[in-house]
């Protein structure tokens, strides 16, 4: 199974982060290959949504099941689509008076091979550049409240894992992600 860890600290506070990452269906404006973005219900405390992405030769779409801790979190857990597994959580810490400091971990696992082998760098490629989108987003939202001035914003950190779930001794190596290097 492979695995996507990124964070960055963002000059907002984690009510606003979390109403960015919570507005799904505003997806498709900023983030990279996102071509869909459907709520299928909404509760107070979950969210059902599908995705749509294209990147590359990966057109897919599936729908996940998010958890919602108002400020705090969002965990998301496949319902459907082309993976065996994918799950996730959105994290958000406060950082000062008015920051905080948001992460990704997500999981995922295609649910046929060969798809895996062709897609998997792709679909973590574009896991990856998720917290970028989300820093961009609220930057923009920094810099109007601020008529431009510079928001305070550090730059996403993290990694991009591969774990090895089958056992097969290849164990390792980042996965070919971009891992917030400057490869």
């Amino acid at each position: 199974m492979r695995e996507v860890t990124r964070s960055a600290l963002v000059a907002l506070p984690p009510s606003e982060l979390y109403a960015l990452i919570t507005d799904i269906e505003r997806y498709p404006e900023f983030v990279p290959g996102c071509t869909v973005a459907r709520i299928e219900s909404r509760g107070e405390r979950e969210v059902v949504a599908t995705l749509g992405i294209r990147r590359g030769g990966l057109d897919t779409e599936f729908t996940t099941r998010n958890t919602l801790d108002p400020d705090r979190s969002v965990a998301m857990r496949l319902e459907r689509g082309p993976f065996k597994a994918l799950e996730g959580i959105w994290s958000l810490r406060p950082v000062g008076e008015s920051g905080c400091e948001v992460s990704l971990r997500l999981r995922f696992e295609f649910a046929n091979r060969f798809t895996g082998m062709m897609f998997s760098p792709m679909f973590e490629q574009t896991a990856a550049s998720l917290v970028d989108a989300f820093v961009a987003r609220a930057r923009e939202v920094a810099a109007r409240r601020s008529e431009g001035g510079d928001a305070g914003f550090a730059g996403p950190v993290g990694r991009s894992e591969r774990a090895d779930a089958e056992g097969d001794g290849d164990g390792g190596g980042d996965g070919g992600g971009d891992g917030g290097g400057g490869d």
